[in-house]
């Protein structure tokens, strides 16, 4: 296949700071991207950049629930039926969880025989309610790869029954904001930086007492780049310890700012902790932070370590001790330092959006020429959990343990609970007739 048209639907593509894979895409030879994006979002990063003049279209639609990650829905059904007839796409991506509401308008829209791709990165394996248990297994019928962003998020779909092929690609960097920086362990002042949204889950709290028991030995700093409603108990934290004049926080920041940041900064903290619903998916700054020549220092949970590998020092969550000294025997061995530094540097070299990109576009073309073979896994979701297992390790782990309720009202336990359970699991089994549709459309907009 000489040209290979390739239409992509993603609601971060609103923004134009979150469009470098579809312009790494873009320039990869003998691949043109279309791009189907929100007319408005209202995510948590209210953070965008200025609209520029694209290397591909841009097709801005009107959705319901903007913001909504899995919930959102496109306000013209008929839209994206529209879309594809005009471009004729050789292959659909929907960078969308396959349990999602916009996934399945984009599915049922799409021609039979039209390929189509899409996004994983929820790595825990939830059980959902209906319509989206039906959703995601309607999903993993029709299309045929799904590009998980972990291995963690490859086991669950693997596990939940996709048989088609799946290519963990990680998110990359762009190499023109992220490069190596000067930082060195022995400069007159170590800095510690922090970049996340503001959330108990994310631990800003915990990187101001690392900060204060650093300081006791050494002069420090640290910085963080971040909104949320911890951030007024931080700063308080931060007079109670004795460490304002050495804490600054800033809002969101242009990535080409967060660059010069991370350049500056010898230690990234990550100290995520997991709730009864979410751990850490990726770690965008752990990518970004190595690239700059900054070490990584955080907690073991989630994807952490997947995605920072033996380049960062990880530690048990919530030991905050454990982090202290983790960030003590760097700032006392320039050695360490150095060789955990080089080999995040290393790790980089595969992450930038360009490598991404090529290693995409090699999934287009496999897909769109028909080079994919579907795996037969068994009936039985335990069997298909210990396939998944074998293929790419476990999935996360929550408070809640290893396969959550997403409704809280399941959470809670109790017969009642558990007898609801095994149904949802049970329907997640079967192939839901096509009639019960209409009644899931109804079911969403609740």
């Amino acid at each position: 296949m000489d040209e290979l048209r390739a239409l992509r639907v993603y609601h971060a593509g609103h923004d134009p700071l979150q469009r470098a894979r579809e312009r790494s895409l873009s320039s990869q030879e003998g691949i043109e991207i279309a791009l189907a994006t929100p007319l408005e979002w209202s995510g948590e990063m209210p953070l965008t950049g200025p609209d520029v003049a694209e290397p591909f279209e841009v097709i801005r639609l009107a959705v319901d629930r903007a913001g909504d990650v899995n919930r959102h829905r496109y306000a013209e059904p008929q839209r994206p039926r529209e879309i594809i007839e005009r471009l004729r796409p050789n292959i659909l991506d929907i960078h969308e969880e396959p349990f999602s509401v916009a996934a399945h308008q984009w599915l049922e829209a799409a021609p039979p025989d039209l390929p189509v791709v899409m996004y994983a990165a929820q790595n825990v394996d939830k059980r959902y309610p209906p319509p989206f248990t039906y959703y995601e297994r309607r999903a993993f019928e029709r299309v045929s790869a799904i590009y998980p962003c972990s291995r963690q998020a490859a086991a669950v779909v693997r596990g939940k029954g996709f048989a088609g092929l799946i290519d963990v690609l990680d998110l990359g960097f762009d190499s023109d904001i992220f490069f190596r920086g000067g930082q060195a362990i022995e400069d007159d002042e170590l800095v510690l930086a922090f970049v996340g949204r503001l959330v108990p889950e994310k631990g800003v709290t915990d990187a101001v007492r690392i900060l204060a028991a650093i300081q006791r030995v050494r002069r420090a700093r640290l910085i963080v780049v971040g909104e949320g409603p911890e951030r007024g108990r931080a700063l308080d934290l931060a007079s109670a310890l004795g460490v304002a004049d050495h804490v600054e926080i800033h809002s969101w920041r242009q990535p080409s700012e967060l660059g010069v940041l991370y350049r500056r900064s010898h230690v990234v903290l990550v100290p995520s902790v997991p709730t009864t619903t979410w751990t850490e998916q990726f770690g965008r700054v752990i990518v970004e932070a190595q690239a700059s020549g900054a070490v990584v220092v955080g907690y073991a949970t989630g994807a952490i370590p997947e995605v920072a590998g033996s380049a960062a020092v990880l530690v048990r969550p919530g030991d905050v001790r454990a982090l202290v000294d983790a960030v003590l025997w760097l700032a006392r061995d320039a050695a360490a330092f150095a060789s955990k530094r080089a080999a995040g540097l290393r790790l980089s070299r595969a992450r930038t959006w360009k490598s991404i990109a090529a290693r995409h576009a090699s999934l287009y073309r496999r897909v769109a020429d028909g080079r994919i073979e579907r795996r037969h896994l068994p009936r039985s979701p335990r069997t298909r959990r210990g396939i998944a297992r074998a293929e790419f390790g476990e999935s996360a782990q929550t408070t809640a343990g290893m396969r959550p309720f997403a409704l809280p009202v399941l959470r809670t336990g109790g017969v009642a609970a558990a007898a609801l359970a095994r149904l949802i699991d049970a329907f997640a089994e079967l192939d839901a007739p096509f009639r019960i549709r209409r009644h899931f459309r109804k079911l969403e907009r609740c």
